[in-house]
């Protein structure tokens, strides 16, 4: 009795694995971390200033990975699971708060208090509920592997931004590598498969939740610089491109295999770590959708100027690092190759030194184009079967 009631927090098997109102509410706070990293991308085109950024992406990206575990393997219904969520989005707030000038100073401070003070409030509270519990090791593990990883961001934040920005990644590289690995320990060892399962079909349309409501950040950003312009000018164009950009997305992420997630990860040997693969793959294409929000900017900004090596970089950058993503997640997750999305990358590659003399506007509306036809043009030829599952892909 003891035994069964320490797992109060756990989520029943054959409980619902419907998505919370709060769960959706984190979503939303994902918009937030999502717009301010656009923002401080275009507020200083350099290269050292991008990797800060995707180190900063990169973190925020782990705080909503590891909640969505949290929610799958707790009881979203407990007031003491919404009770860490709501925690862990109030620490992502204070994130995105600091995330302009994380590189600066005390925003630094702060954005590294956060993200440890977040993940060992959950850890402290998930170990505490599930005491007497088998289960317990799970939490444990992740916490004593954040006890470590916190003093690398802690002290990062005390250090030259420089040196900083290579602490920083060092730290978030190790919270992903472990995280595959099962948080592995000397005397606690590692999560087994069995401690690690999940619910496919929560996990898969926890993800597909985030990158539609992600998606929503790219015309949102558009609008906001879009100002009170006479309605026929250029930035009704740039806002219009950006609008028929996340439409595009939006097909290539939906139509090729992704309603078949939830079967890949319930009929995986290793549910757990497949979905891990997963949040990696979509971590790829969300830093699609911010550069491709930082293009929108730069449009905005100045649609028939001049553009830069840099500018030209990001605006042809974001659909291609989308489709990168796209494209490892249907090779990992479903051992199938959709020779489109790889295509269109080297395309944009191979195009993007012959766009260098166009202005903004026709960069952006060049690479709206080219991923409009890899995502509505016929598919031909026959399904390509390379999974186990026998999960058919168009092709």
């Amino acid at each position: 009795m003891a035994q069964g009631r320490s797992g109060w927090i756990l989520r029943s098997p054959d409980a619902p694995r419907r998505i919370s109102y709060l769960e959706l509410l984190f979503d939303l706070g994902l918009i937030v971390a999502l717009t301010r990293l656009s923002d401080r991308l275009t507020g200083n085109l350099s290269w050292n200033h991008a990797l800060e950024t995707m180190v900063l992406l990169a973190a925020v990206w782990w705080v909503w990975t590891v909640t969505a575990y949290t929610t799958d393997w707790y009881d979203p219904g407990l007031p003491l699971v919404q009770l860490i969520v709501l925690l862990v989005l109030f620490g992502g707030l204070l994130m995105s708060l600091a995330v302009s000038s994380a590189f600066e100073g005390a925003s630094g401070i702060a954005f590294a208090g956060a993200y440890v003070g977040l993940h060992l409030c959950r850890g402290l509270i998930l170990v505490t509920a599930l005491r007497g519990h088998a289960l317990r090791a799970r939490p444990m593990r992740v916490l004593i592997w954040f006890c470590a990883t916190g003093v690398l961001w802690v002290v990062g934040a005390f250090l030259p931004s420089g040196v900083r920005l290579v602490v920083w990644a060092v730290a978030v590289m190790t919270d992903f590598a472990v995280g595959f690995f099962g948080y592995p320990l000397p005397r606690l060892g590692r999560a087994t498969t069995e401690e690690l399962r999940v619910a496919g079909e929560h996990l898969s349309e926890r993800y597909r939740q985030m990158f539609i409501v992600a998606l929503g950040e790219i015309v949102l950003v558009g609008v906001r610089r879009y100002g009170d312009p006479p309605f026929v000018s250029l930035r009704t164009m740039g806002v219009v491109l950006l609008f028929v950009m996340t439409v595009t997305m939006w097909r290539i992420y939906i139509v090729y295999v992704a309603d078949h997630l939830a079967t890949g990860i319930d009929e995986s040997r290793n549910p757990g770590r497949l979905a891990l693969v997963a949040a990696y793959a979509h971590l790829v294409m969300v830093s699609g959708v911010v550069l491709i929000a930082a293009g929108g900017d730069i449009v905005a900004m100045n649609p028939l100027g001049q553009t830069t090596v840099t500018e030209l970089a990001i605006v042809v950058a974001g659909p291609a690092v989308f489709l990168a993503g796209r494209s490892v997640y249907a090779l990992v997750v479903f051992r199938a190759m959709l020779w489109r999305l790889p295509l269109g990358v080297v395309a944009l590659a191979l195009a993007a030194p012959a766009l260098r003399e166009l202005p903004p506007l026709a960069v952006a509306a060049i690479t709206t184009g080219a991923m409009v036809a890899i995502a509505f043009l016929p598919h031909y030829g026959r399904p390509v079967y390379r999974t186990r599952w026998h999960i058919r892909t168009r092709w």
